[in-house]
């Protein structure tokens, strides 16, 4: 364990992309715990998978539980992840709303575009997991790649590194 420490201490790269995976590993909990919660909260499970009901509460769900992740994934981002300390109340708000963007584009990108491309490419899957918990899952991963490129070179950027 000492060793891992060690390491991670004296390389801030791999700092840096550990605690990533780490709080990114979190937000996905937190996203997937906040669409469990919505889901079952207005009884997914008793409407038919073409119902608008089960659509409606779907789409509710995964915005409710983006929201929520964003702003978990902003916080830890800025605070353990890239360790920003943006001077200012403009640079902290332009650092947000970068952030808020960067979360906006990979949600069409990958949550609503290639979800839904996918949905007619994949089959069903009952015997582990449903196909949307697929797609979810697949998504996410997606998502996670965008975001950390957005993250380490367009929002949390430091200033030495925007000069390179």
């Amino acid at each position: 364990m000492n060793k891992i420490h060690d390491y991670l201490k004296n390389k801030p790269g791999a700092r840096e992309l550990f605690m990533y995976i780490i709080f990114g590993v979190l937000t996905t909990a937190v996203n997937w715990l906040v669409y469990w919660i919505v889901t079952v909260s207005f009884g997914l499970h008793q409407y038919e998978i073409d119902a608008s009901q089960y659509k409606l509460i779907v789409n509710a769900a995964n915005v409710t539980a983006w929201v929520s992740s964003v702003l978990f994934a902003y916080y830890t981002n800025k605070k353990w992840v890239f360790q920003s300390k943006k001077a200012g109340k403009t640079g902290a708000w332009q650092e947000f709303w970068l952030f808020v963007s960067s979360r906006i584009l990979s949600f069409a990108l990958f949550d609503l575009g290639l979800s839904n491309l996918c949905l007619f490419v994949l089959p069903d899957f009952h015997f582990v997991i449903t196909r949307d918990q697929w797609i979810k899952l697949m998504m996410n991963v997606l998502v996670v790649i965008f975001n950390y490129v957005a993250s380490k070179w367009v929002v949390f950027r430091k200033k030495n590194e925007k000069d390179a």
